[in-house]
């Protein structure tokens, strides 16, 4: 049968019912979802040598008939070996395979095989484990072989095949990407990048086609800003004269003096909020860089002019802190709580409806909630200005349903985050957004002192803890998720504080915090630790957004090799947050050279977009694309440490777009970019 790019995958050979069913729960439905399916890794086994040629390390393929096969049973009883005798006739080599004794039927005595793997002295010049397959085949041997990640019941000798056999539908796709941008780059079509991406027939070519293949993920995602860029800009929104004087009022009530980082920061907010097309801006800031403030400010700015304003935090303990201070920066204003747990107007609870009702008549002009805020059955007033803390936390689908207005002015809206980008990731995860940066920390901060604490090292430490404890502070203990359930979480923090209250610290006030406690029980324990009722907070990373104790000057983070830089560095950041001298302390369960590299990191460095440039380069770019972050398509080659193609994209994005901006010349661009957006919304 013929096959085509929308064929089920069950009809190629070797996939079956039960083998298509594992390949669904991958996403791969069609044979245009497997074409699209990369190998994780290559197996370079074009090396082909006659046996006589073999040396011991060699990752060859070798040619020969089978002389001799058995299975037996090992010593131990638990292994069968099967072992043969391939000739060549320059030579014969012994061949191992470990507990797959169906192999003697199928490799029978004169058969002649193709055998690709590492030769081996162990067992005297042996191939152990070799995959094979008929002599010549050249599908699993003689060539640099793709390695797929796999589910269920199928294995990789059935998916090479089926992809095999699937890249002859690889013709029917159509090129979409420039003429221009291929000729001048020097790169193959898409088809034939996608043959040379999973059977190429050397390293060069398959190095050109992965490029070619991550460029293109690199520039579409460029080019779907532009499109969202584009669609906000032809949105109408409030636009707000910019009030200096209201402005300098409110930082002259201020308690402390801004930075100048915040006040740029304000004035580039005040400036998009001025303009008939909604913002859409990103404050990022490192942590203790003051970001609240300059919300509270955009917020205030746009309350005072007859604006309706909505604050949205990924916890129920950032939204209740945030509320407190917005209460105290927005004189004059009742600012209104939202929560699963708690609903407030001002510092005074009310009932759920009632808020619900204040809401829909818009007589609310700030609200703070959770995502409680955006469930169905929220009426949200004619909002004027969102601002939504760490927002990558938020699903694409729910920040939508706060921006969808329809026929309404659409709300301007401020973006923040405490996790340090690298400005040459900028364009990849937040294309659409302008970017306002805060590195500096407020007037009167000290230096954290960190340092690491081998084994030798935590007996001085927990004596550091008890003499902070003594001098009135706060300390905090974390312990990392081994496990991403929170079960293990929980009980990881259990278990250490009732070693820690039983032993070290027997003589201090211990308590717990993390993800499974309810939402009062929360509160309840942030509470009795500003208040000191409990001196030292043993937590998960619960505590790593947003949690403000100005006493706490101890930060003890177990495991702290299994942290990113970053994490860490929003980890550390909950203390120092006062005049004090505050201390972190870095406790690895094990250690190695990169982890040691990692740590001396934070050790010498408090800078975090500098430890985000570290942390990419140590550890790799890791999964930080996705719908979470674009709300378009997941990468599936390219990569954060793509720098240089990042760069390329956005530059042949932006050529592109100035000589055409609404793509009329180019018909297959404009259709890629319709049908990537229609699938965002879908997903």
């Amino acid at each position: 049968m013929a096959i085509h790019l929308s064929t089920s995958v069950a009809a190629l050979p070797g996939i079956g019912a039960g083998a298509a069913k594992d390949l669904k729960n991958l996403g791969v439905v069609c044979v245009r979802d497997l074409l699209e399916y990369f190998p994780f890794r290559y197996d370079d086994f074009s090396k082909i040598k006659a046996i006589a040629d073999l040396r011991h390390g060699d990752t060859v393929t070798v040619t020969g008939r089978i002389r001799a096969i058995e299975s037996r049973q090992a010593k131990n009883r638990r292994l069968t070996l099967t072992e043969a005798i391939v000739e060549d006739g320059t030579g014969e080599i012994k061949v191992i395979w470990f507990n797959q004794p169906y192999l003697e039927k199928t490799l029978s005595i004169g058969k002649v095989v193709s055998l690709a793997g590492t030769v081996d002295s162990k067992f005297g010049k042996t191939l152990v484990n070799p995959i094979y397959e008929a002599a010549h085949t050249n599908i699993h041997t003689g060539r640099i072989v793709p390695v797929y990640g796999r589910t269920g019941a199928l294995t990789i000798r059935r998916l090479r095949g089926a992809m095999q056999t699937a890249l002859a539908a690889a013709d029917e796709i159509v090129e979409w990407l420039p003429g221009k941008v291929r000729g001048q780059e020097h790169w193959p079509d898409e088809p034939e990048a996608l043959r040379a991406v999973h059977f190429p027939k050397d390293n060069q070519e398959l190095a050109r086609a992965i490029e070619r293949l991550k460029f293109d993920e690199l520039f579409l995602h460029q080019m779907l800003f532009a499109e969202v860029r584009r669609q906000k800009e032809v949105k109408e929104a409030k636009a707000w004269a910019i009030d200096e004087s209201y402005l300098k009022e409110f930082v002259q009530r201020l308690p402390f003096e801004l930075t100048t980082d915040q006040k740029m920061a304000v004035w580039e907010i005040v400036q998009d909020c001025a303009k008939d097309h909604p913002m859409n801006r990103l404050l990022e800031g490192d942590v203790g860089s003051g970001k609240t403030v300059v919300a509270a400010m955009a917020l205030a700015h746009a309350i005072k002019q007859g604006g309706k304003a909505a604050y949205l935090a990924p916890t129920e303990i950032l939204a209740k802190q945030v509320h407190q201070e917005l209460s105290k920066y927005l004189s004059g204003v009742e600012v209104a709580l939202f929560t699963a747990g708690q609903v407030k107007l001002g510092q005074e609870e009310i009932s759920r409806n009632n808020l619900l009702a204040l809401l829909a008549r818009g007589d609310c002009a700030c609200v703070v909630g959770t995502q409680t805020l955006i469930q169905e059955g929220v009426s949200l007033p004619d909002l004027g200005l969102i601002v939504i803390d760490e927002q990558h936390r938020f699903g694409v689908r729910q920040r939508h349903a706060l921006l969808e207005t329809g026929d309404r002015p659409a709300p301007h809206l401020l973006s923040m985050t405490a996790t340090p980008i690298p400005r040459s990731l900028a364009l990849t995860l937040y294309g659409d957004l302008q970017l306002s940066i805060i590195r500096q920390k407020p007037k009167g901060r000290k230096p954290i002192a960190t340092r690491i604490a081998f084994e030798k090292a935590k007996a001085a430490m927990w004596q550091q803890v008890e003499a902070e404890i003594k001098n009135g502070h706060r300390a905090y203990v974390i312990c990392p998720l081994i496990d991403p359930s929170d079960k293990l979480g929980t009980q990881s923090v259990t278990e250490t504080a009732q070693v820690l209250s039983k032993g070290v610290l027997k003589k201090v006030k211990v308590g717990i915090l993390h993800g499974k406690l309810k939402s009062d029980e929360k509160e309840q324990v942030m509470n009795d630790f500003k208040s000191g009722r409990i001196e030292v907070l043993v937590a998960t990373t619960v505590v790593e957004v947003g949690v403000d104790v100005p006493d706490a000057t101890m930060m003890v983070i177990l495991g702290a090799e299994r942290f990113g830089l970053a994490q860490l560095h929003q980890l550390r950041g909950r203390v120092g947050r006062s005049e004090r001298q505050s201390y972190c302390y870095l406790a690895p369960e094990t250690f190695s050279s990169n982890t040691k590299e990692r740590l001396m990191a934070m050790v010498h460095c408090e800078d975090g977009f500098e430890l985000a440039e570290r942390d990419l380069q140590l550890r790799g770019a890791g999964n930080v694309f996705g719908t979470a972050q674009s709300g378009f398509p997941d990468f599936k080659l390219a990569t954060v440490g793509d720098a240089d193609l990042i760069k390329k994209a956005h530059e042949w994005a932006q050529e592109i777009l100035a000589k055409d901006p609404h793509l009329d010349r180019k018909p297959l661009l404009r259709q890629k970019i319709d049908d990537a957006l229609a699938q965002a919304h879908l997903e």
